[in-house]
């Protein structure tokens, strides 16, 4: 009779074990569903940083062939000039063209002045049909092997040397191996571990590779601005800080989405 008694209890036992297990497992998947998915940081100690982003890029020296003036009747003139970010990469070997649909309607090459600006002028030919027609841009960069195509002015035939249409540009104006950018304002959280510094640093990155180099003006706007490139809409980025005061570098573990467009997130440490 005590046999019997004793298989009994463990049956009771065991019933009531998986019982437990099934309520406890029910619990965790709850808690969990609401609990953010990413929350704080990592910190690690380094020294302060040189973040920037990588311009270095895989293209050829383009086989860009000069227009045969005798083929048009009319032309413009264009002066580039290559701001700082770009200037100390350029080497004889960049070119620059503008192109009105597929076709090369001017090539020119670079002219390094004393003062350490690179200078492209270009004799843009045309027709006089063709007044108003949109054009492109094309820039390679020796140096960085690096090829930026963007819209630039409409064809205004005839123009004459002192009207000369003039532009800078910039490195990261019509890259093609960052093709999109995010206008991002990245909000701190109200309890720091930390006090903010002028030496502080905030970038963004995708993986390993730098995407923006953030900038802090307390007295124009609350939080740090950053404008961040990327090979594709949609990569997923995270956010690093460092802190000065603290002599290390903190990652928010929370990621975001580069949406090609003014986006704002706010990070907690």
């Amino acid at each position: 009779m005590k046999k019997k008694m004793n298989m009994k209890n463990i049956k009771i036992i065991m019933i009531l074990a998986v019982l437990t297990m099934a309520w406890g497992c029910s619990d965790d998947d709850k808690s969990g569903q609401n609990e953010p998915q990413w929350t704080g940081s990592t910190f690690a100690l380094s020294a302060k940083p040189e973040w920037k982003i990588d311009w270095t890029s895989d293209a050829t020296q383009p086989d860009w062939q000069e227009p045969s003036v005798m083929q048009y009747e009319c032309y413009m003139n264009m002066l580039v000039t290559l701001s700082n970010d770009i200037a100390s990469y350029s080497t004889d070997n960049d070119r620059i063209a503008v192109f009105m649909g597929d076709e090369c309607r001017g090539v020119s090459y670079p002219n390094k002045l004393s003062d350490g600006k690179v200078e492209f002028l270009l004799h843009v030919v045309g027709n006089g049909e063709e007044a108003g027609q949109p054009m492109e841009l094309r820039y390679y960069c020796d140096g960085l092997h690096h090829l930026s195509v963007r819209k630039t002015s409409s064809f205004v035939p005839n123009n004459v040397l002192d009207r000369t249409y003039q532009s800078s540009l910039h490195v990261s104006e019509g890259s093609t191996k960052y093709p999109i950018f995010t206008s991002l304002t990245v909000i701190l959280s109200k309890n720091l571990p930390f006090n903010e510094n002028q030496g502080d640093m905030l970038a963004v990155f995708v993986g390993d590779e730098c995407r923006g180099v953030g900038s802090a003006n307390p007295e124009y706007f609350e939080g740090w601005k950053v404008m961040v490139y990327s090979r594709y809409a949609e990569e997923t980025a995270q956010i690093r800080y460092y802190s000065a005061e603290k002599g290390g570098i903190y990652t928010i573990l929370k990621t975001i989405k580069l949406n090609n467009n003014l986006q704002q997130e706010q990070i907690s440490f």
